[in-house]
């Protein structure tokens, strides 16, 4: 691996000087502080051209300015004032540990150097040319054999569009895998979209907000960007905003927070009911809005009727003043009051009615898309250079029904009402001949769910094309292995919506720092590659990636070198309103979803009701046992991304040293356990332990602490069997897994029934 010595450091732009919250970022800790290193020498700073980007570790496109002298990146930063990597105007951008360690990654001797193809069962180099012809070859006898249709997109970290018309318009397949609904939290976006919210019903309008509860959320240490935190703390330093943190575990949130309600897993449903409860009782609800813009709050206050504090507090383990005080100070802060969910409440099998639950809060107190309140983002639109070229692309996946909706064998499958795959149903489905193949992106879904499947069903596929900068457990077992560059090596474009602009779209880019390293190839360039040796060239005429983006800034009449030129590589585009849904037809806000047909099927085959209600844990996913007493759940930290970083021996260092054990030659994840859980298991911190399941297991160090409940062990996934260090050190969390997941979007169930021994137990 790289060594710091190598490259130079990394310069410490870690305090929010502007705007007043310096103090309260000071004390933020592994979210915006980074190594503790040497500055680079002063001369390689100097003497440096200056390169913008955007940081795709985890998608989010916090804006990078690279320091390159003589062909190497020596330093990066973040920008100021970008949307997503800043508080907004005036205030300093910065990278997180991820987006800083880009730069041992781009020069980093261990990544995949030059395409690979598969010759009598072995892994070969090969040269460009040869591993376009062959992947060609591969894909033509591909269709004539199993059908394009049976081809899965596993495309989600792209940083360029053009995968989706790749494998669906041209290639011809309707089988789509991506992050967001079916491995990162489906109960959340698609319950949000069907409530009259969207996907958005995870980001409030945090800097203008009066009180913020981040409900089974960390964004301390893992978050959509940089604005999240520093959004928080702006919250907090300029409106005395207060801050909630409803969680399993004591994180860093929970300790910049003025409440911590220490929630038992699996039951943020009832909590979310109970709060329902006392904002009706007390008459704290914004009567006019519900009225006047929302749709069922008869059948919501039936369903929260009885679901009192102390009926919620016995399920839950919290103090019901804390649930009562909570629930006021919400209701009477808003509209100013936002909630943030993502994973924590959606990656368990009762997650669709935590998130329905949860939802409809807003909905009662009448946040929605005001200051402060659950804002409904908007994104800028850029022109589709498809259409700015003239150029009319097939759609040859049209008429095909995927096999989730084709195939009886998937008749007993209520996901298959909302969604046309899911994640834990893929080795079924490649057991059954429905899908043989897969384009896998930068991606990790022996990560993602049923990792003992997945590892057979990769095995078992036909064809498998894999596009990454590392080895791992997709790559180690691909037909075709292209090098991928580096974010600091391509050219870039974003335009997400949630920022720290609460009222402008935005654009941000940058063209590559570096020239691509060893022998790889941007993805844009990879995928063109595999299109013109398909024959499919005239529907590219674009001379690279970045001529490609400049169309699609036609729409704002810029360039990409306009973008990336100056002190600063974003610009803000249109501004957009408060209160949009009152230009809406129909209501702005649903608790019931009795008139969404979709869910109204799924729900009826998994005998929910359509409107909000207490799921039990266990009613979907795993009961506890006697056997398997203890809940396992697999957590992120601000040092790693979706399994992408774990290679890089300053991130692993960084994470042990978290948990002062830098002294073991142990490199893998760390299970964390309750000293009452521990001690009777003869169980210490730096031991080796084993967590065991009904249908899987796994080996790692222990790590006692009362950071988490008792009953309650976790682990960072993205270790073990199938990762990127070569020896798989570590465990990887989902081979204790199953088939466990939410019936309504096949979100996978995270949570696991198992036991933990010692290590010679």
């Amino acid at each position: 691996m790289s060594s710091q010595g190598e490259y130079g450091g990394l310069t410490r732009r870690t305090m929010l000087k502007a705007s007043g919250v310096a103090a309260g970022a000071a004390a933020v800790g592994g979210c915006l502080s980074m190594f503790d290193q040497e500055d680079p020498p002063v001369a390689s700073i100097q003497d440096a051209e200056i390169a913008y980007g955007n940081c795709w570790m985890c998608c989010h496109d916090c804006s990078q300015k690279a320091y390159v002298n003589d062909g190497t990146v020596v330093d990066i930063t973040g920008v100021d004032g970008n949307p997503r990597g800043s508080a907004g105007p005036g205030t300093e951008g910065t990278l997180c540990p991820k987006g800083l360690n880009q730069l041992d990654k781009t020069h980093d001797p261990d990544r995949i150097k030059q395409p690979y193809i598969r010759e009598d069962g072995e892994l070969r180099e090969a040269s460009w040319e040869e591993a376009f012809e062959y992947t060609a070859e591969r894909l033509e006898a591909f269709d004539e054999e199993h059908g394009a249709e049976t081809f899965l997109d596993a495309g989600s970290w792209a940083e360029t569009p053009i995968f989706r018309h790749i494998w669906r318009d041209l290639y011809g397949t309707p089988e789509r895998i991506g992050r967001g609904v079916h491995v990162c939290a489906g109960p959340t976006f698609v319950a949000g979209g069907m409530m009259g919210v969207g996907s958005n019903n995870r980001m409030p309008d945090y800097q203008n907000s009066e009180y913020l509860i981040m409900w089974g959320r960390n964004p301390f240490s893992s978050f959509a960007g940089q604005f999240e935190p520093k959004g928080i703390l702006e919250a907090v330093e300029k409106n005395g905003a207060t801050l909630v943190t409803i969680d399993p575990q004591h994180t860093q949130t929970v300790q910049k927070s003025d409440t911590w309600l220490p929630i038992k897993p699996r039951t943020d449903g009832a909590l979310a009911l109970a709060m329902g409860q006392v904002i009706i009782e007390e008459e704290l609800y914004d009567e006019e809005f519900v009225e006047e813009w929302t749709y069922g709050f008869d059948a919501y206050r039936e369903a929260v009727d009885g679901k009192t504090p102390e009926w919620a507090a016995e399920i839950t383990g919290l103090d019901p003043d804390d649930i009562r005080e909570v629930a006021i100070g919400f209701a009477e802060a808003a509209p100013q009051a936002g909630i943030s969910i993502w994973t924590g409440t959606a990656q368990v099998g009762n997650g669709w009615k935590a998130a329905q639950n949860i939802t409809a809060l807003n909905g009662l107190v009448g946040n929605v898309d005001r200051p402060g309140g659950l804002r409904m983002w908007q994104s800028a639109s850029p022109a589709d250079p498809f259409e700015v070229q003239g150029i009319d692309l097939p759609n040859n996946a049209e008429g095909k029904e995927p096999a989730l909706r084709k195939y009886e064998e998937y008749e007993e499958y209520p996901v298959r009402h909302v969604e046309t795959i899911a994640h834990n149903l893929v080795p079924e489905m490649v057991e059954n001949g429905h899908i043989n193949g897969i384009y896998c992106h930068h991606d990790m879904p022996l990560k993602d769910g049923n990792a003992q499947g997945w590892l057979e069903a990769i095995e078992e596929m036909e064809l498998v094309i894999a596009v990454d900068a590392y080895w791992n457990g997709i790559t180690r077992n691909a037909d075709v292995v292209f090098a991928d560059a580096t974010q600091l090596e391509k050219d870039t474009i974003g335009y997400g919506s949630w920022n720290s602009y609460s009222q402008h779209t935005w654009i941000t880019g940058g063209k590559a720092a570096v020239e691509p390293q060893y022998d790889t190839k941007p993805d844009f360039d990879i995928l063109v590659g595999i299109a013109e040796a398909m024959g499919w060239g005239e529907y590219f005429p674009w001379e690279d990636h970045e001529a490609f983006i400049d169309d699609q800034l036609s729409a704002f009449d810029l360039s990409l070198e306009e973008l990336s030129s100056g002190d600063r590589n974003y610009e803000l585009i249109d501004e957009y309103p408060y209160e949009q849904w009152k230009d809406g037809d129909g209501p702005a806000f649903r608790f019931d979803l009795d008139q969404v047909p979709p869910f109204v099927a799924a729900a009826e085959e998994t005998g929910m009701d359509t409107a909000p209600e207490w799921v039990p844990p266990g009613t979907y996913g795993d009961e506890l046992s006697e056997e398997y007493p203890l809940e396992f759940y697999d957590t992120r930290a601000v040092y790693f991304s979706h399994g992408s970083d774990q290679a890089l021996d300053r991130l692993t260092e960084k994470y042990a040293e978290r948990h002062d054990l830098e002294d073991r030659e142990y490199r893998g994840n760390y299970l964390v356990i309750n000293p009452r859980d521990a001690e009777p298991r003869g169980i210490e911190t730096g031991e080796m332990v084993t967590v065991e399941s009904e249908t899987g297991a796994g080996e790692l160090m222990a790590y006692v602490s009362e950071r988490t409940q008792p009953g309650f062990v976790t682990t960072v996934y993205g270790y073990g069997e199938g990762s990127l260090r070569p020896d798989d050190e570590g465990m990887n969390s989902m081979k204790v897994h199953d088939t466990q997941m939410d019936p309504i979007t096949g979100q996978p169930d995270r949570h696991v029934a198992v036991d933990v021994h010692g290590g010679d137990g």
